[in-house]
């Protein structure tokens, strides 16, 4: 009987983690390796500018094992191959004109495809995070600008901040709880650093607290040492420091004062 049961449960738990979610983006999946006796927390990856959802994929590997890993791919196929969260065209001096009713349309689907996912996976709705590099960061801003409730933390890499996603109407009492990585290469040859720092300062202006912003010498990538920062970073989002509670001190009467009562 025991045997039956302990097989039951195995078969509802790969059950639950076969399932598909209802969306038209396409994405992959990474199973947490390593189970606990609570819902699993859900990062989701968002790639750059004409790559795909196999771009961050890896990284899964070298992040907190506990995750539900989903590298999602932009809905939008850019003539020159790869594929986009909204159109996009590259101007002079490291600008770019852009496409936000697109921007906005991929935001709904993304926010839409979170919701499914925590409900197919039995996922903690209250610990998603979003990954973004470069366009993809741009879409984790304005996810969390336009869907604070919904969205935990966002890793925002080499990126910068929208001046659309800056005047969304913000519920900045639940935005305000929203945690921060921002990350960026001295060098990038992309997206100037500023843009991130602008986004920093716009951020802390809100009165965002936890917003970590580290720069690193390299280009428009990702290397070594940055994935090491994120997944310490990552740990401590899920796993904060517990509260000490100090004890009360007692206090000590000395022999000749209790005499003198």
């Amino acid at each position: 009987m025991k045997k039956n049961l302990i097989l039951f449960f195995i078969s509802i738990y790969f059950f639950s983690f076969s399932q598909t979610i209802k969306t038209d983006l396409v994405y992959k999946v990474n199973e947490p390796t390593k189970k606990t006796d609570k819902p699993a927390p859900l990062l989701i990856f968002l790639h750059g500018y004409g790559s795909n959802e196999d771009d961050l994929f890896a990284i899964a590997k070298s992040l907190d094992a506990r995750f539900m890993f989903i590298s999602l791919r932009a809905p939008n196929v850019i003539p020159e191959g790869g594929f986009c969260w909204y159109p996009l065209e590259f101007l002079p001096d490291q600008k770019f004109k852009y496409d936000y009713a697109k921007a906005k349309e991929s935001r709904i689907k993304i926010l839409s495809f979170i919701s499914n996912a925590c409900k197919v996976y039995k996922l903690d709705s209250n610990n998603v995070f979003v990954m973004g590099f470069s366009q993809g960061a741009i879409m984790g801003y304005d996810l969390a600008l336009a869907a604070p409730k919904k969205i935990k933390g966002v890793l925002a890499l080499s990126g910068r901040m929208m001046e659309e996603s800056k005047n969304l109407k913000t519920d900045w009492t639940k935005a305000t709880k929203t945690k921060y990585f921002i990350a960026h290469g001295n060098s990038d040859n992309v997206i100037k650093i500023a843009e991130a720092d602008s986004a920093v300062k716009f951020l802390k202006s809100k009165k965002i607290a936890d917003v970590k912003f580290n720069n690193y010498e390299m280009v428009h990538t990702i290397n070594g040492k940055e994935l090491n920062d994120i997944k310490s970073w990552l740990k401590k989002a899920i796993d904060p420091p517990e509260k000490t509670v100090v004890a009360p001190t007692k206090l000590t009467v000395k022999p000749e004062e209790q005499k003198k009562k």
